[in-house]
């Protein structure tokens, strides 16, 4: 991968940390709204696939190993979303 390309992946990447870490700043000793906290999830999951095929360069080469090294992340992001479902439900 050329650095120029690299370098582009790694701005989304604090861009997303960054638009994150203030989301999660809006609510400071409260509850985050289940709408928010999906929001975060999902900038997590859009950080975590940019780091999958970027930077540890799996883009193209090992299908199946990028898809397993997303595939943990993405599944305690949907646990922790339906425990702040459930909690809201009950």
């Amino acid at each position: 991968m050329d650095g120029s390309k690299l370098f582009g992946s790694a701005n989304w990447v604090m861009m997303l940390g960054i638009v994150g870490a203030l989301i999660a700043a809006q609510w400071k000793h409260e509850v985050i709204p289940a709408a928010a906290l999906a929001v975060i999830l999902l900038m997590a999951i859009a950080k975590i696939r940019l780091i999958v095929l970027d930077f540890m360069d799996l883009r193209g080469m090992r299908p199946n190993l990028a898809r397993a090294l997303m595939i943990w992340p993405i599944f305690f992001s949907a646990l922790s979303l339906g425990k702040v479902v459930l909690m809201a439900i009950l």
